[in-house]
């Protein structure tokens, strides 16, 4: 029987948006800075817009995350990046 996946939640600030190349195709990453102040994630993002036309990321933003651990040797993976409503109390 496989090592169960684990969800673990957290909240950073983003403090850099990149544009990669990733097989000729253009990929944007959001860098977070954990809350905790450990770790920074770079989690992939994609190019949700405003009404006005304008990224619904911003550098600054406050963001909440899941990190998916998975079996030994696996790297963790960041999924469902949110703006967060800054109460890190509840998630």
């Amino acid at each position: 029987m496989g090592t169960p996946t684990i969800k673990t939640t957290g909240n950073g600030t983003i403090n850099a948006i990149m544009r990669v190349w990733v097989d000729s195709t253009p990929t944007r990453f959001a860098m977070v800075l954990a809350d905790d102040g450990h770790s920074r994630l770079a989690v992939r993002i994609s190019p949700h817009l405003t009404a006005d036309g304008r990224d619904c990321f911003q550098v600054g933003d406050k963001v909440k995350y899941t990190v998916l651990t998975g079996p030994a040797g696996e790297f963790p993976r960041v999924q469902d990046l949110a703006k967060s409503t800054g109460d890190t109390t509840t998630l």
